[in-house]
């Protein structure tokens, strides 16, 4: 591998880097012909190369940031423990685990989690790849060039906030432009380093703070509230973790609507069964679930 990268000894069975990154927590990291994956860590371009029984890695412009790839991959969670958990609380998970083991939910930054899952209403996620990238190109400040790629740090919710509107517009993001911008200018005047002490209050706590501003409902706060601040109780509820609950805990809730009653209790079905790290088992009955729909 040549002087350039380090070796890190962590088997795909304990982080399976594709299925983490590919999985619909982020927007930002790009897979390469070679199957190197290259993204961004708070203010550090990095680079990765999966293998079975390691990776290769390195962060930019500042080299050897191991407590970056630790943090951002939440490597201190024990796997094997969560996994035995989850098959004593519900044997159907089995499949599920056993098809994606090693995929981890990331620790990322508060700001990109906001800001990516507000543009991810009913939108696709090619759609939703292009406007997050476009964002960052546009108001983030470049940290980075690796294999001619150039990073960039994601911006702030002040430089959000003083944002072209017709230049979002034109940058995908269409009729979410001003949303966008009317967010950023409400979380800039709650105060800096808001948006992280939310990860120090309750989830439940947490998830009312982001639902009290504009174009936030239950869905794209607990995405914040579990991909952004690490509150690993929250449960994302779509179209197809909806299904999930309902053939695991409910049926009879398949003729309802979604109502934020039936929201909130498939969400608490689900904190009841895997407990703390629901959230967690949330994400592997979701990217099988994706993956055996997109087969189909």
């Amino acid at each position: 591998m040549g002087d350039e990268l380090q070796w890190a000894d962590v088997p795909a069975d304990r982080l399976n880097i594709a299925a983490t990154l590919d999985s619909g927590q982020c927007f930002r990291w790009i897979c390469t012909g070679d199957g190197d994956w290259i993204g961004v860590i708070g203010d550090c371009g990095v680079k990765l190369r999966p293998r079975v029984d390691g990776f290769w890695w390195q962060t930019y412009p500042r080299r050897d940031r191991w407590d970056l790839i630790q943090q951002f991959f939440a490597l201190d969670v024990d796997l094997e423990r969560l996994y035995g958990e989850w098959r004593r609380a519900e044997p159907r998970t089995e499949q599920s685990i056993a098809r994606n083991a090693g995929m981890r939910i990331l620790r990322q930054d508060a700001d990109e989690a906001f800001f990516s899952f507000l543009c991810a209403s009913c939108n696709t996620v090619v759609k939703i790849r292009r406007s997050v990238q476009a964002l960052a190109r546009m108001y983030g400040e470049a940290v980075a060039e690796v294999d001619g790629l150039v990073l960039h740090a994601f911006p702030t919710a002040e430089r959000i906030a003083n944002a072209s509107e017709p230049a979002l517009r034109a940058a995908l993001w269409g009729y979410r432009a001003p949303v966008l911008i009317d967010a950023a200018r409400d979380v800039s005047e709650r105060g800096d380093g808001w948006l992280d002490s939310l990860r120090a209050v309750p989830y439940r706590e947490a998830h009312a703070e982001l639902t009290s501003i504009h174009g936030i409902g239950a869905k794209i706060a607990d995405c914040i509230c579990l991909f952004g601040l690490w509150h690993d109780e929250a449960v994302p509820i779509d179209t197809h973790v909806r299904r999930i609950a309902m053939r695991l805990f409910r049926p009879d809730l398949a003729i309802k609507s979604l109502t934020p009653a039936v929201y909130d209790t498939l969400a608490s079905l689900f904190r009841a069964r895997f407990g703390p790290y629901a959230g967690w088992a949330q994400q592997y009955l979701f990217y099988d679930s994706l993956r055996h729909a997109e087969d189909r």
